[in-house]
């Protein structure tokens, strides 16, 4: 048995401790650690921290992981439509936005925490900034429409698909709806912390903000623990703060490419939100119409513009919820449409854009750092600035551990030590086996 014992050691420690060590440098004081929650906000959401690890212990990290969890949820004890699966798990019959909701018309006046007030004056900013085009009351008219709880049933390519829930709603309830739509009638007490929607049937929908929201206060929080780089990814947005230690000059945030396919440009700025608001994926199909989710609160149907998605840019900055604002200005600009749109964050010092049209031109702001990724194939025309810009397609599959154009993935290199670790044990009980089978023996005359 101890024989035994002592190749199992010697193997392993050849097919995998040796291998996994040349990966992993042992001589580095930092790691990273990956936090996934399937439970919040309506999406997948996964954030990405880089600590050292003779500051922080696993306690630390638990502890982290379970204040970001708080955060996510108190994010949807405030704002949310409807009563999510959390929420009702924890038998909270309804959100501090759906009690303002109940009760607009009453007269009574709804208390909320200070994450509230300072949110819904970020939305009145942008619905101010877009003419509406972002408009916080648009309540009432997505929950007629319901497309984002409905897309999974009124797609031709989900398993889901059952045309007797797709319809489109009438012109006089639409019309209806429209009447209960105007932000600047929403009224806010600062002193006494209120809100209060003055005509019955106005509505709060703030679904196009609170993501951004979220990852605005998991950042505060992230710098407040003292962590100096992490990604954050809830949804549509990203969050990438500081600089990598372990793979510096390597990190950036890719854009998804909405015909599916390869992410089409990297951006390469440190500290700053991106966020996509886009008509890719939450849609119904209707007949032979499709209706895609972003409601224009001035006709009552989905924006009809040539715009696939629209991205937007903007850098951190101490008590600034720029990701909440990125969040909004992604769906304000898109209703702005194209020339609008990008002429508005072109004359803003602070916010850059890309917005993607139908027939696959990407357009860029002036002073946005990015480069073309190895989605950008010559399918694509690229405009910067206004201007066509000639680019060289990168190769689909870059090598060159040094090439900028390949991405740092933060799960990519405890998963590959992890696939050194599995064909370790595989190849460590294949030879044991093989030394263990017991030689022939011939009987004895």
């Amino acid at each position: 048995m101890k024989t035994i014992i002592i190749k199992i050691t010697i193997a392993f420690f050849f097919f995998a401790v040796i291998p996994t060590a040349l990966f992993v440098d042992a001589e580095s004081e930092y790691l990273i650690k990956s936090f996934f929650y399937w439970d919040y906000l309506d999406t997948i959401s996964e954030i990405t921290v880089e600590y050292n690890k003779n500051q922080y212990s696993d306690d630390d990290l638990n502890k982290v992981n379970e204040e970001i969890e708080k955060i996510l949820f108190d994010i949807e004890k405030n704002f949310s439509i409807s009563v999510t699966p959390m929420m009702g798990s924890y038998k909270i019959e309804e959100s501090t936005l759906m009690k303002i909701n109940r009760l607009s018309g009453s007269g009574e006046r709804t208390t909320v925490n200070q994450d509230f007030l300072d949110l819904i004056k970020v939305a009145i900013d942008v619905a101010e900034a877009t003419d509406g085009g972002f408009d916080p009351t648009i309540g009432p008219l997505t929950t007629l429409w319901k497309i984002s709880e409905l897309s999974q049933y009124c797609r031709t390519d989900s398993l889901d698909y059952n045309p007797e829930y797709c319809v489109v709603p009438s012109e006089e309830k639409i019309n209806q709806a429209l009447e209960k739509i105007d932000y600047r009638l929403i009224e806010i007490d600062e002193t006494a912390k209120t809100v209060y929607l003055p005509e019955p049937g106005m509505k709060l929908d703030l679904g196009a903000i609170a993501k951004g929201f979220a990852a605005d206060k998991v950042t505060e929080y992230l710098i407040d623990q003292g962590f100096e780089f992490f990604l954050i990814s809830l949804g549509g947005n990203a969050y990438n703060y500081g600089e990598s230690k372990i793979n510096p000059g390597k990190t950036g945030t890719l854009l998804t490419n909405p015909f599916g396919g390869k992410y089409l440009i990297k951006f390469l700025g440190n500290s700053q939100t991106i966020v996509t608001s886009g008509v890719y994926e939450r849609y119904i199909e209707v007949g032979n119409d499709i209706y895609h989710h972003l409601l224009n609160p001035k006709t009552g149907y989905p924006y009809e513009n040539n715009l696939m998605s629209v991205s937007i840019v903007l850098n951190y900055r101490e008590g600034y919820y720029a990701s909440a604002f990125a969040d909004a200005f992604a769906t304000g600009i898109y209703a702005l449409g194209l020339e609008d749109g990008l002429a508005y964050a072109e004359n803003r010092p602070d916010m850059e854009a890309v917005a993607i049209t139908k027939d696959k031109k990407v357009y860029a702001t002036s002073k946005l750092d990015f480069q073309p990724y190895i989605g950008l194939t010559d399918e694509f025309e690229l405009f910067v600035g206004g201007e066509k810009v000639d680019f060289e397609p990168l190769p689909t599959n870059p090598t060159n551990p040094e090439n900028p154009t390949d991405p740092y993935d933060p799960t990519r290199d405890l998963l590959i030590a992890l696939i050194f670790i599995v064909v370790g044990f595989g190849a460590t009980v294949l030879l044991v086996f093989t030394l263990k089978k017991p030689k022939n023996k011939t009987k004895e005359e």
